[in-house]
């Protein structure tokens, strides 16, 4: 495998150096969630990977998690196939560290410990994805420390507009999704909605060491878990005047996904483990609402906003919760490219059940913010960004705390620039981590949950050098105070706390996108990451080296051909390089488009083109060779 990593690093070098002059640009895509209002994404200073809605389409992926791994360059680790769960690891920081938005809408699940459901979002009315890197909690406060991924989702456009896809392939995999809109000066309406279902494959596999690892489930006579979605959304928008709008959202996920009862251990849909009956499936309700009112004139985008997420599931006797948040800020400018942001806002973390348990627990934050946006010529006529944000949070159950954000960008020569961010950042405890009740095994009493914890707190540095073609990211991240359950060794007892010390997590980015020809599109992507805990011990399931590359060949305007694929180096599923080797292996896909007129476009893919057995989590399955072929129809 190390000749895999040193293939597609030299392709990303060799073709910076033959195409770096004629470089693809991302300059006119607005980016809202970098400093919480829109900037175009070559005057942000912080380090933003955009995943367009072309690149969805062409890719043809179909959840978000499928989309952050493939094209948004992020290591994942997943506990089986589809809707299983999952975690994403941006710049080496895990899930639960990086605050994820529909819209402006936190889907964070406050119910978990593991952050945003990334396996049950399927993509339908997308308009893009960002992914804004290093400390966020300046703009947008708790659960941002590892940064922001913002789903945009499609606006209508004026007049009538529709579009269908049906999708076919592996393990029975069905996918059909519907949308409409119509807009006019004053009104629009836009409205969609995606079945997805799939028998699945066995979410547990043999683990490493056991006689029957490399074996799949279909050799081993273990059962599928098999998993649906049923997604809707809507958003409706008055334009009151030119100046003033008013705009609802609701999107809405209904799943059931099946699952396993441990690494390793098939199981059931109801079985029996060390003489428990339990329920090996789970039923997953999510919501998402918005109402907003913005006014724009010359000087001021005022915007007051309702946000309102809603999680249930039914797993382990059920889980309930919900997080509002009421807000209103007022982009004020005062002179050519420059403006201030400041505002307050309202939130509330609210726990009902917990494990078929009413926790019924609760928490508030009151916050005050203010951002800063300079876009100079200080140097000749080669503009310099500098941007500042400082953000006060409240909060009732643990201590305030101040969060800020230092970028500056400096072009040098023609779209080449120089950035570098500062910023700290925090994550607070959840709810079940400060109210858990006690349980006793064996005779011995474990707290769990303890109401004294702080939250842990972040500091962020990069320096960026590049262009929108090729570019290369040294990264620093420094975790303070984290948060974990630590067991007694003797009396097993267990508790969730604070850890002295600095856990590290540090490395480098390499990047490269550009078309050529007119026919062919390439981009690689290498990243190299040391992140270490307190005891200065390896961090479990992270890559030390991952490339990700992708080749799209435009035969015609009508044909493509495309190739993507990663490199996993070296990673273990346990601390300090223990337990089982999950890394050094790579995967390669397959996917083709065919525009059969201006209205209908025809598709097949095959993941894992060389049917390549690995595991992402020791013990969980991953799925071979799949075929699949689709339709796309849009008016």
């Amino acid at each position: 495998m190390k000749t895999t990593l040193l293939s597609l690093t030299a392709i990303a070098a060799l073709t910076t150096s033959l195409f770096g002059a004629n470089a693809y640009t991302l300059t006119d895509i607005n980016v809202t969630a970098a400093q919480g209002t829109e900037l175009k994404h070559s005057d942000i200073p912080d380090s933003v990977t955009i995943i367009t809605k072309e690149e969805l389409e062409e890719s043809r992926v179909t959840t978000l998690q499928e989309a952050l791994a493939k094209l948004g360059h992020i290591a994942a680790v997943s506990n089986g196939g589809p809707g299983q769960t999952s975690s994403m690891f941006l710049r080496g920081m895990d899930s639960k560290r990086t605050l994820v938005l529909i819209d402006g809408v936190r889907y964070n699940d406050i119910t978990g410990l593991s952050g945003a459901q990334f396996s049950q979002i399927v993509l339908n009315d997308v308009a893009q994805i960002e992914i804004i890197k290093g400390a966020q909690s300046g703009i947008w406060g708790a659960d941002a420390s590892a940064g922001v991924i913002n789903i945009v989702t499609t606006h209508a456009k004026k007049g009538l507009h529709g579009s269908a896809k049906v999708e076919y392939g592996s393990f029975d995999s069905k996918l059909a999704a519907l949308s409409a809109s119509y807009a006019t000066e004053t009104f629009d309406i836009l409205m969609g909605g995606s079945l997805y279902s799939t028998d699945g494959f066995s979410a547990a596999e043999p683990k490493k060491g056991t006689p029957d690892y490399g074996k799949r489930y279909d050799e081993l006579g273990w059962e599928k878990d098999a998993y649906n979605n049923k997604a809707f959304n809507a958003k409706l928008g008055w334009n009151i005047t030119k100046e003033d709008r008013l705009e609802a959202n609701v999107q809405t996920i209904n799943s059931y996904v099946e699952y396993d009862a441990y690494a390793g251990a098939d199981a059931q849909n109801v079985d029996t483990f060390f003489g428990t009956t339990s329920q090996y499936f789970s039923n997953l309700k999510n919501r998402f609402y918005s109402l907003a009112y913005t006014h724009k004139d010359t000087l001021n985008e005022i915007e007051a906003r309702y946000n309102l997420s809603t999680f249930s599931r039914s797993q382990y006797g059920g889980y309930t919760g919900s997080t509002q948040e009421a807000k209103l800020s007022d982009k004020i400018t005062y002179m050519d490219n420059s403006f201030v942001r400041v505002g307050g806002s309202y939130q509330n973390f609210k726990q009902e059940k917990s494990g078929g348990a009413n926790l019924d627990k609760s928490y508030s934050d009151t916050a005050i913010f203010a951002s800063n946006y300079n876009k100079l010529s200080i140097i000749s006529d080669l503009p310099t960004i500098i941007t500042e944000a400082i953000r006060y949070d409240h909060f009732d159950a643990f201590d305030d705390k101040t969060t800020g954000k230092l970028g500056i960008k400096q072009y040098l020569y023609s779209d080449y620039f120089i950035s570098s961010n500062l910023a700290n950042a925090y994550n607070v405890p959840s709810l079940y981590q400060l109210y858990a009740p006690s349980f006793t095994y064996f005779g011995t009493v474990s707290p769990v949950g303890n109401d004294t914890l702080t939250p842990e707190t972040t500091l962020s540095l990069d320096l960026t050098l590049g262009n929108e073609t090729v570019w290369i990211t040294g990264f620093y991240n420094k975790v303070n105070n984290l948060i974990d359950y630590v067991t007694d060794p003797v009396t097993f007892a267990g508790q969730y706390q604070n850890i002295d010390g600095d856990s590290i997590l540090k490395g480098v980015e390499l990047g490269y996108k550009d078309y050529f020809f007119d026919t062919i599109g390439l981009s690689a992507n290498y990243t190299y990451l040391d992140a270490k805990d307190a005891d200065k011990k390896e961090l479990a399931r992270r890559p030390k080296h991952q490339v990700d590359a992708s080749v799209v060949y435009y035969a015609t305007e009508d044909f493509d051909l495309g190739l993507n694929g990663q490199y996993i180096g070296e990673r273990y599923d346990g601390a300090d390089k223990q337990g089982a080797m999950t890394g050094k292996y790579a995967v390669v896909n397959f996917v083709s488009n065919v525009k059969v007129n201006k209205f209908v476009t025809v598709y097949g893919k095959v993941d894992n083109l060389t049917d390549r057995y690995y595991q992402t989590v020791d013990g969980y399955a991953t799925a071979g060779r799949s075929l699949y072929l689709g339709l796309n129809a849009k008016y």
